[in-house]
């Protein structure tokens, strides 16, 4: 099982780290300002929590079997609290969320939130053949 661990947070960790770099090439081609939006930020955070999320769902499988749907919804929970403590402020501050603001965060998050689904159903598989 540790295995499967190691597996699933390098995954979450490649995945994010190509969207990265597919993003910010994209945002360069169009022109746009790179860093001004706190990219960096939002894949470190989002990617962080989503192995955090995976840690504890490891950790916590065999105690609480029947709810780790409950711990994923709860990690989705934190990270969107994350968003609104760290960078809706910064986002909302000339009054006006801009596309390019929404998404420097959102891509992140559906990034790790698909890896973290993905994960939590290859966990959940490995519980119930046991």
């Amino acid at each position: 099982m540790r295995k499967l661990l190691a597996e699933n947070v390098i995954i979450i960790g490649v995945v994010s780290i190509i969207t990265y770099f597919i993003y910010v090439w994209i945002l360069n081609y169009t022109q746009s300002t790179v860093l001004q939006n706190q990219i960096v930020l939002a894949y470190v955070i989002n990617t962080t929590l989503a192995m955090g999320i995976m840690l504890c769902m490891f950790l916590l499988k065999k105690r609480f079997k029947d709810q780790l749907a409950f711990i994923f919804m709860l990690g989705s929970f934190i990270k969107f609290g994350c968003f609104f403590i760290f960078f809706y402020p910064v986002f909302n501050s000339d009054g006006n969320v801009t596309r390019i603001e929404f998404f420097s965060f959102f891509i992140p998050y559906a990034i790790c939130l698909v890896s973290e689904t993905v994960t939590t159903i290859r966990i959940l598989n490995k519980l119930d053949a046991k």
